[in-house]
């Protein structure tokens, strides 16, 4: 036989992820709205880096000779791979040193601003996600037993 359940929670259920299989942005408009916010934070700053590493004062101390990229991310915060000769520290925040410590990874200070109103924006992100999720389980639990009783028929 056939499932029986409450079309209401068969609509909140069916239109509660996207094609990703994802919590729908359209479904939920905050989760949309802050997945956005999120996306257009992580590009400016991604855009900020790179201009930064294109100044001739911050190449020099650039410490590209072990081949790793660019940029790393460090405990959530992205950083670039300076020598650790080269007054680091006055580009930014030292979040980490390499095996070797020839190697210091920096969160230049032009992006701890906006890098803090990121994780914000992540925080809340999961904040609201978790919601969800709550409120989709309890609309599951609220109807198990028509669920159950609709299976085992």
């Amino acid at each position: 036989g056939s499932i029986d359940f409450n079309e209401t929670l068969y609509d909140v259920l069916y239109n509660a992820m996207d094609d990703e299989g994802r919590l729908s942005g359209k479904t939920f408009p905050t989760v949309g709205r802050l997945r956005t916010r999120v996306k257009a934070l992580r590009g400016d700053i991604l855009q900020t880096l790179e201009g930064l590493v294109q100044i001739a004062s911050v190449q020099s101390k650039l410490a590209l000779e072990s081949g790793g990229a660019l940029f790393s991310e460090t405990s959530g915060r992205l950083v670039i791979p300076l020598a650790a000769d080269s007054k680091a520290s006055t580009v930014g925040i030292v979040h980490d040193t390499s095996r070797s410590g020839k190697t210091v990874y920096v969160e230049p200070t032009e992006i701890v601003g906006p890098t803090n109103e990121l994780r914000q924006a992540e925080g809340e992100l999961r904040s609201e996600e978790a919601r969800i999720w709550r409120y989709l389980t309890q609309n599951v639990l609220a109807n198990q037993r028509a669920l159950e009783t609709s299976l085992y028929a």
